[in-house]
């Protein structure tokens, strides 16, 4: 194990994670402006879940174009596919957790303890049965280790039609005040001190550094969410980068490095416009937020640089890093099962209370271990000298490597 490469990578973990929360400050508050016209749970599960999921489509992006290789794919599908399970068990999680131990704030500005989080169960019951609809296909498409554009389509044109729901629900929403966009008022929520210029440029604050704080209007916001979401771009090629350093340090495959540390990463502004929801007292946008989000991630965070990749280079063999067809397997069914699951605990009762934190910590302390047992249990990667010869036989390989085998029996190193 290679100590300073692996240091190196966790590292980079950390600053790309804190990158990622500050610029999702600003973008959630361009967000809050966006789409403050629109129905409660309608907000959360299109302009935060999609600004929010970015980094998982980025970050999957880089993974696969930047390392030219298939191996980088199966890491985004760890990362997506992790960040989902993060987002189903540990969001709703902190989110219980900060109502009860700090507290909704109040229409004066108080902050008052809670014991339990109360939801829409209509709006959730819309969510969830949207994003089992897209684990299912996205289990259909995997059945096969080969992936082509046709998955990658067929994933954004389901998330198409989710959004195109959403929308037409919002229809009968609230319509916004007749006046001119530039006279709308709109003060994010930040402290009442201006932050200085230094500070602003290194927590990016857009908002204050270009506009010296005024209140958002429309073009302003879409400026702010705009240049968020650069900041964040860059900081997913960076987690793209560390996953490889980790997975090269460890000597196992980057599917398990990404499930482990990309996959939390990526959910930090998930995670953070969550919390601020319950926080503020929308208990429907923080949890449809998390919801929305896995829709996102399964479909258009993997389907669209499926089709981008395919498009170019042809398709993706899932299995080319080494990642055993098992472990595809398990995560599928995980996904699937931990969705199903903690859909009934927040659909069947009431209310949502402390105890319902206990359990979901204990889902995900179990899914972590299994994932660190199964990466131990990687066969190591033998060191093979430059001048040696590897001799294939292609008679072990799939029927689709076969032909390709058969053109050259033996590769260098």
């Amino acid at each position: 194990m290679d100590v300073q490469l692996l240091l190196q990578s966790i590292l980079a973990v950390v600053f790309a994670s804190v990158v990622i929360m500050y610029a999702c400050n600003e973008f959630e508050d361009a967000a809050d402006y966006l789409g403050k016209d629109m129905k409660p749970g309608i907000k959360g599960a299109t302009i935060n879940a999609i600004g929010s999921s970015l980094p998982e489509m980025l970050t999957t992006f880089f993974l696969l174009f930047m390392f030219n290789n298939q191996a980088g794919f199966s890491a985004g599908i760890a990362t997506t596919a992790g960040s989902a399970i993060f987002n189903t068990v540990v969001i709703p999680l902190l989110c219980i957790l900060a109502i009860r131990f700090y507290g909704v704030k109040q229409p004066d500005g108080t902050l008052k303890k809670v014991r339990f989080l109360e939801i829409d169960k209509s709006s959730l019951r819309r969510d969830v049965f949207f994003l089992i609809a897209a684990e299912l296909l996205l289990i259909y498409f995997l059945n096969d280790t080969v992936l082509t554009w046709v998955a990658g389509l067929s994933l954004v044109g389901f998330y198409g039609i989710y959004l195109t729901y959403l929308l037409y629900v919002n229809r009968g929403g609230e319509s916004a005040p007749d006046v001119e966009e530039d006279e709308q008022k709109y003060m994010p929520d930040e402290e009442d001190d201006s932050p200085s210029k230094l500070k602003a440029l290194l927590t990016f604050q857009f908002n204050e550094l270009l506009f010296g704080g005024k209140s958002l209007n429309k073009s302003r916001a879409w400026i702010n969410l705009s240049l968020a979401v650069g900041v964040i771009a860059g900081a997913c090629h960076l987690l793209a980068e560390s996953v490889m350093w980790s997975s090269d340090a460890l000597g196992i495959p980057a599917y398990f490095t990404a499930i482990i540390f990309a996959a939390a990463a990526t959910s930090v502004p998930d995670a953070i416009l969550s919390v601020k929801d319950a926080v503020k007292g929308n208990p429907d946008d923080s949890l449809s937020n998390a919801i929305g989000s896995n829709t996102f991630d399964i479909t258009v965070a993997l389907g669209l640089p499926l089709l981008a990749y395919s498009l170019i280079n042809g398709s993706v063999n899932l299995m080319a890093d080494g990642t055993s067809n098992e472990d595809m397997q398990v995560l599928r069914y995980v996904l699937i099962g931990v969705t199903v699951v903690v859909a009934a605990m927040f659909l069947l009762p009431k209310y949502i209370k402390t105890h319902h934190a206990v359990v979901l910590g204990g889902l995900y302390a179990c899914w972590m271990g299994y994932v660190v047992m199964s990466a131990n249990e990687q066969p190591d990667v033998v060191e093979v000298p430059e001048s040696a010869t590897v001799t294939i036989d292609c008679d072990l390989l799939s029927e689709k490597d076969d032909v390709r085998c058969r053109q050259e029996s033996s590769v260098k190193k």
